[in-house]
């Protein structure tokens, strides 16, 4: 009896010494109960996949799910409408920006929709909890304003790369600084950011500030000029690839009213990366009043009032904005961004 009872402990621990074996796969991490950055980017994944089969049931939802699209909430039992819908298959263009202590990831990335020749721009963002996707927003642009080549040729780099310790704020600080971006915007004063020498930045794929791209994407962009956007042709400081403070200090958008509700629930410390959705609120004014007095037409939203969920991504190195995304849609001025 002894000698059987030896045996049977020796098994056991041998037995669980080999469950201490790296032999997870990634639905075991979705199974566990702790949902670190593989975890979190797997829940993505598969929520990926049930979008392009169309089929919400496929994803691991809770039964009390929140989606919304482009701010408007819409029903994942009977979701008709959306990328939903529409989505065909995913492409290469894709990062993650994970917050484990938060339990939250997102997304960003191209994905191909039936009928269409060019993929559409998605910004998403999912909460995990109890190892079930309780909530999902989406951001998505069906029409990139710099097509889908040049400086939207391939993702960033710096929004998957880990930052050196040296290189690392503290979550606090990283909203703090990614909040001032929007201070600025609102007061006319870029002083108020710290800025990095390299920063640039991408607004619904086009490049619109910064005077020169991360080597990935400049390789891509062709010398072009830039894109002409006021009604009488010439090309606005707001959109002339100048410094990122430049058009900011310029007055020209002080046609934006507000930045208001501003949400920033997903952190990255290691890369230093936020994501969030900021609403834009844009009361239709014709002109606007530099700071020097002067008064000259608005750039763009003349008589067309309207507010724009826009998600954003900055990536903050050394405690300083290098990095700037921006995938916005227009909706009805001040309808809420759906989750205020």
């Amino acid at each position: 009896m002894r000698l059987f009872l030896i045996y049977l402990i020796t098994g056991l621990i041998f037995t669980g010494f080999a469950g201490c074996e790296n032999h997870s796969s990634p639905d075991d991490k979705i199974n566990s109960s702790v949902c670190d950055r593989t975890c979190l980017e797997e829940f993505v994944n598969k929520y990926l996949e049930a979008m392009i089969a169309n089929d919400p049931g496929k994803a691991p939802f809770s039964k009390t799910a929140r989606y919304t699209e482009n701010a408007d909430e819409m029903p994942l039992s009977s979701i008709s409408m959306g990328l939903w819908t529409t989505a065909a298959a995913l492409t290469d263009y894709k990062f993650y920006i994970s917050d484990v202590d938060a339990g939250q990831v997102a997304f960003v990335g191209l994905v191909k929709t039936k009928g269409k020749d060019m993929p559409s721009l998605l910004s998403m963002r999912l909460r995990i909890e109890n190892r079930e996707i309780t909530e999902a927003e989406a951001i998505v642009v069906d029409s990139l304003t710099g097509g889908v080549g040049g400086a939207m040729a391939v993702p960033p780099i710096a929004f998957s790369q880990v930052l050196p310790s040296e290189d690392r704020v503290s979550r606090e600080e990283l909203v703090r600084i990614s909040d001032l971006y929007f201070d600025s915007i609102e007061l006319s004063n870029s002083r108020i950011v710290p800025w990095h020498d390299e920063c640039y930045r991408l607004e619904n794929g086009m490049w619109t500030a910064g005077t020169n791209l991360p080597p990935e994407m400049a390789t891509h962009v062709k010398e072009t000029p830039a894109p002409q956007f006021t009604p009488t042709g010439e090309t606005s400081i707001a959109f002339a690839r100048g410094v990122c403070s430049e058009a900011i200090d310029s007055g020209v958008f002080a046609l934006i009213e507000s930045i208001t509700p501003r949400r920033t629930p997903v952190i990255d410390v290691e890369k230093g990366v936020t994501w969030g959705v900021y609403m834009f609120n844009h009361p239709g004014v014709e002109t606007i009043t530099m700071p020097d007095g002067s008064t000259q037409p608005a750039a763009y939203f003349r008589g067309e009032p309207n507010s724009m969920p826009m998600s954003e991504l900055f990536k903050i190195k050394g405690g300083k904005i290098r990095d700037i995304m921006a995938i916005g849609v227009i909706k009805k001025y001040k309808s809420g961004s759906g989750w205020d």
